[in-house]
């Protein structure tokens, strides 16, 4: 299992973040759900709202307009039409 996630967060025009996190919190269809290094895969529907994600005690927060989240092999990759920042 490894140490840390690497979360990719893509726009149709943009990587938006490309980084090694702890944690990540996302805004599912049917709730918030939360990844950890060694999570299942899974791929599922986003509904608009705050993606969070931690690198030791900080914490970073974004919006995103919908989209998709593919989770495999301690990679989250979240695929976006938009991104704000929070």
């Amino acid at each position: 299992m490894a140490d840390r996630i690497h979360l990719k967060v893509i726009t149709p025009t943009e990587l938006v973040v490309d980084e090694q996190v702890d944690e990540v919190v996302a805004p599912g269809e049917v709730g918030e759900f939360g990844i950890l290094p060694g999570h299942v895969p899974f791929l599922t529907t986003l509904h608009s709202g705050e993606l969070k994600y931690k690198i030791g005690n900080s914490e970073t927060k974004l919006v995103v307009e919908g989209g998709v989240a593919d989770v495999r092999n301690d990679t989250v990759s979240i695929l976006t039409d938009g991104v704000k920042e929070n």
